[in-house]
């Protein structure tokens, strides 16, 4: 059975004089702070619940002229977010600009199109309803897939560029924690879409 340790753990714990391992806020490549913008209480109708449960990398890219469920959902997600639009199913001018806006609010690439990037940020909230640390010390176990590692997280839901969520986790080796060390091998990045990626200290 995996060992799991969801809070930081302090060095004295581990029998040495190091600082706690500590986080700091997600930053752009720019160096500005992301910003997450509280939008809870959304309620999607009946007929599009589905969508929330789909990837953004596997919803479809919908511009002008797209038609469909998929573009009512974006509609019903643009006026949760403030953008005010017809909700019709027809991806015309309106929607368009909503988009656009959307996309510049949020530090998208502005083209009026929803691809993955935009998906990602329409369904981050969603998301954070269901991704949980505990989830992504589950993932990160099962991709890196050794015994001997455990992990440790400080819970904060972060918020890359792209719009996708992540908790940052610290790796540590339980072998080389027996032996009087500080275990740590590593950082990884788990974003809301299973991606597990090596990372530095936040």
């Amino acid at each position: 059975m995996k060992k799991r340790w969801l809070t930081v753990v302090p060095a004295l714990a581990l029998g040495v004089g190091l600082a706690p391992f500590q986080f700091q806020a997600a930053e752009a490549s720019s160096g500005e702070s992301i910003e997450i913008t509280e939008t809870s209480g959304f309620e999607v109708s009946e007929e599009l619940q589905p969508l929330l449960e789909v990837a953004p990398e596997h919803q479809p890219t919908l511009m002008k002229d797209s038609a469909g469920l998929e573009v009512q959902f974006v509609q019903e997600k643009l006026n949760h977010f403030g953008l005010e639009t017809s909700v019709d199913g027809l991806f015309g001018t309106q929607t368009k600009e909503q988009v656009i806006q959307f996309q510049k609010e949020h530090n998208l690439m502005i083209d009026g199109i929803v691809g993955e990037e935009t998906w990602a940020a329409l369904l981050a909230e969603d998301s954070n309803d269901t991704f949980t640390v505990e989830g992504a010390i589950d993932r990160a176990e099962e991709e890196l897939n050794n015994d001997d590692l455990i992990f440790s997280s400080d819970g904060v839901l972060h918020q890359a560029e792209d719009g996708r969520t992540f908790y940052s986790l610290k790796v540590a080796s339980k072998s080389l924690i027996d032996d009087g060390g500080t275990g740590t091998v590593g950082f990884y990045d788990v974003y809301d879409d299973g991606e597990v990626v090596e990372s530095e200290p936040r």
